[in-house]
């Protein structure tokens, strides 16, 4: 049960957890087919968790659920792409079966209903949960907004819109809807399924004006998820853009989900030093990180995680604890830790962030973000 040292009383908000349904379920799209198109994709885009061949486990390198010169739908092989259970999806291709182990191997019926999430809260020490959603799982506005009616001092949720489809009056209604009438918090924008119009144009686009004028009047911070390579181009031409963003929309605050990606601004040695670009764009405009050392580098790292506390630090010395948030990737992150140990390499590990410091970036700046409080006592 949670360890009641002090460091650990601090209010904690996991900035970044998953309720979910079935995932063979059309949970909340039209068919389950409908859904399923959007996990494929993300499989295929995946790099985390490799693709194995069923019969010995070998990791397969090829292609084999996506044309890769093709990121629109049509470029989606037909290899009966299907949910399995134990944390696997599997397909089969030139007779071959192949799995991967997306969802960790305990999620044995591919779902996380609410209630399991707040015993997972429960037992380790998670006050409240920001509920995100990418479309992998689901359309889930709605199901969100019962999980917050169900617990409101326990969940926090992120409304989503079908972003490629953001200019239109429907998904402008869709958004004010979801924060009006359902109470959801904030904006969850994913940029990747924009592969649905095979990346023709992308949020920047003159059309989305509504749509972000939309997100201003209602005054919410958009939890953004950028990939470190698309058809757009490389991590840097993804930021180029968004700060063009961020400078028409100054009044948006903003949040990259997973974080900075380190490999991209790690030198020889290993250390990390952003560049300039990089620093202006986090410091001269209202841009936060998540902190997500488990979830993104759990596969190749052991815990405590000692890697990552050089790379937290230089964070918080560079950067300042306004800009960070602490979150987990809850119940995906169980695939390489407990979701206790997400918290504990960070709380027990990172000695060089002041108490006030550590709750800024556990929950206050999150909260701050969401315009929300914690309303509970910590589970004891």
């Amino acid at each position: 049960m949670p360890d009641n040292s002090p460091r650990s009383r601090v209010p904690v908000v996991d900035c970044h957890a998953h309720v979910l349904p079935y995932f063979g379920s059309a949970a909340g799209f039209s068919s389950p087919e409908e859904h399923l198109l959007y996990v494929q994709r993300a499989m295929h885009t995946h790099g985390s968790q490799p693709v194995r061949r069923s019969r010995d486990h070998a990791v397969v390198s090829a292609p084999t659920l996506w044309d890769p010169d093709d990121p629109s739908p049509s470029g989606r092989y037909d290899v009966g792409f299907r949910v399995g259970r134990d944390g696997r999806f599997e397909w089969t291709k030139d007779g071959e079966d192949y799995y991967i182990q997306f969802m960790p191997p305990t999620l044995q019926t591919m779902e996380a209903p609410v209630d399991f999430m707040i015993h997972q809260m429960d037992y380790a020490g998670i006050d409240v949960a920001v509920l995100q959603n990418d479309h992998i799982y689901g359309s889930l506005n709605e199901f969100f907004a019962q999980a917050v009616e169900k617990h409101p001092d326990r969940f926090i949720g992120l409304a989503q819109v079908e972003e490629p489809l953001a200019y239109r009056d429907d998904q402008v209604a869709r958004l004010r809807r979801a924060v009006t009438e359902l109470k959801l918090g904030g904006l969850y924008f994913t940029t990747s399924t924009f592969f649905t119009v095979g990346y023709r144009y992308y949020y920047d686009d003159p059309r989305f004006a509504p749509f972000w004028a939309e997100v201003e009047a209602l005054g919410l911070p958009v939890f953004w998820v950028f990939p470190t390579s698309s058809p757009i181009g490389d991590f840097g031409e993804e930021m180029r853009r968004f700060r063009s963003w961020c400078e028409a929309h100054p009044s948006v605050d903003s949040v990259l989900v997973h974080g900075i990606p380190d490999p991209p601004f790690l030198g020889g040695d290993g250390s990390l030093s952003l560049p300039d670009w990089m620093l202006s764009l986090l410091r001269e405009h209202p841009v936060h990180a998540e902190i997500l050392y488990p979830l993104r580098w759990g596969g190749v790292w052991d815990y405590p995680y000692p890697q990552a506390h050089d790379r937290i630090r230089y964070y918080y010395e560079t950067l300042g604890a306004e800009k960070l948030l602490w979150g987990s990737d809850m119940p995906n992150v169980e695939r390489y830790c407990t979701y206790r140990q997400t918290l504990t390499y960070f709380t027990e590990y990172c000695g060089f962030v002041s108490q006030s410091d550590m709750a800024k970036i556990l929950s206050g700046n999150v909260l701050r973000l969401l315009g929300r409080s914690v309303g509970v006592e910590p589970p004891r």
